[in-house]
């Protein structure tokens, strides 16, 4: 599974130590999520760095933290889905040896599919703005701090963030046009268009080129899988985040209200965010003369992991075969698939495809037969 990512929209405060702190922590990548240690209630458990996000935790870590659930609320994940949560009160919680108190967060319910994914909860916005964030991609270290000293900061490179009282927003120019994009950390992909950005740039064919369209189902948010719409994948010749020139940058539309720059960042160079003083600074690793290229390959058949088997989850019109999207897939080259874990083939590669082509059998969802096809990457 892929570009699992959660956003709920919900007011939310939290009171960090009040003198001059300095919090640093490292994270480990597990499929794009930045995921760090950290214990509430004296509770240790496993969250996602996510700056789209409030601070959330699972029905099961609850309990074992001992935490009261109280006023149910209605928010919106990332899809724009309709999930249900409990407000809750975290009378601590500690990451990096620094204790943060008075935090509220949202209590996701019993059963909610983040917790296949092998983590507790996500530590999220209410909490960064607290200070200033900096996430350190070539070390995979995490910085939280109320004080500029030592960050690197170079304000040559420091982009004004659009007023929003919970994401960070940032304008970003795709050839000649502008998009007013979140930096959603809990996103894998570099750069993720909406689809209303793409309704305002499909016919600039001069900037923007679609390399294919399908309909399908690729993300799955708090409230569950996406429900299944027509996508275009899209190739944008020049891309500049700040003074920096991404070239070839590829992205897919998404049914989101805004796009969205997610982790991929973080292999190009470093992100602050001053919450404070509204800067976002990306810093790339070394001095760059010459575009990025940010060019990255898609499988025309993307495989997705629908409750415990394989389907193809995305059918892009440049496919071969007769399969579509929602067929199951029960054997990859010479090996059979009955039943997968959720948790296993999104944090691990569970098989070895051949991005020169891969044969794959599957289910054709018309007549309940089983056919084979070649998927490859492009």
């Amino acid at each position: 599974m892929k570009r699992i990512s959660l956003l709920f929209l919900v007011a939310m405060a939290a009171i960090a130590t009040a003198h001059a702190f300095r919090m640093e922590t490292t994270y480990r990548m597990d499929n794009g999520k930045m995921v760090v240690s950290a214990s509430i209630n004296g509770e240790k458990g496993l969250f996602i760095l996510d700056t789209g996000a409030p601070c959330t935790v699972t029905h099961s870590f609850a309990q074992r933290a001992h935490l009261a659930a109280g006023q149910s609320t209605q928010v919106y994940d990332s899809n724009g889905n309709v999930a249900r949560t409990q407000i809750i009160n975290l009378p601590e919680l500690k990451l990096g040896g620094i204790g943060f108190t008075h935090l509220q967060a949202m209590q996701l319910p019993q059963g909610n599919m983040i917790e296949a994914f092998g983590v507790d909860g996500i530590i999220g916005y209410n909490l960064f703005q607290q200070g200033i964030v900096k996430f350190d991609g070539r070390v995979h270290k995490f910085i939280l701090t109320n004080d500029t000293t030592g960050l690197g900061m170079d304000l040559n490179q420091a982009i004004v963030m659009a007023e929003d009282p919970y994401s960070v927003m940032l304008p970003i120019r795709l050839g000649n046009v502008t998009d007013t994009v979140m930096f959603d950390s809990g996103a894998v992909d570099l750069y993720e268009m909406s689809n209303r950005m793409y309704q305002r740039v499909q016919a600039d064919t001069a900037q923007f080129r679609r390399l294919a369209s399908g309909q399908g189902i690729l993300s799955m948010g708090a409230a569950g899988v996406e429900a299944a719409s027509v996508k275009h994948r899209v190739l944008i010749p020049q891309c500049h985040i700040g003074n920096n020139l991404f070239a070839n940058v590829t992205t897919i539309t998404t049914d989101a209200i805004d796009s969205r720059i997610g982790s991929e960042l973080l292999q190009y160079g470093d992100v602050i965010i001053d919450y404070k003083q509204q800067f976002f600074y990306f810093q790339p690793h070394a001095d760059v003369t010459t575009p990025i290229n940010a060019y990255r390959p898609e499988w025309d058949v993307v495989i997705t992991v629908t409750d415990d088997h394989l389907t193809a989850g995305m059918v892009w019109d440049n496919a071969k075969g007769n399969i579509r999207s929602g067929d199951r897939i029960v054997a990859i080259g010479q090996q059979r698939i009955d039943k997968v874990d959720m948790r296993q083939a999104t944090t691990t590669q569970l098989f070895n495809l051949d991005p020169k082509g891969t044969e794959i059998t599957f289910i054709n969802g018309r007549t309940g037969k089983e056919e084979k096809t070649t998927i490859s990457m492009k």
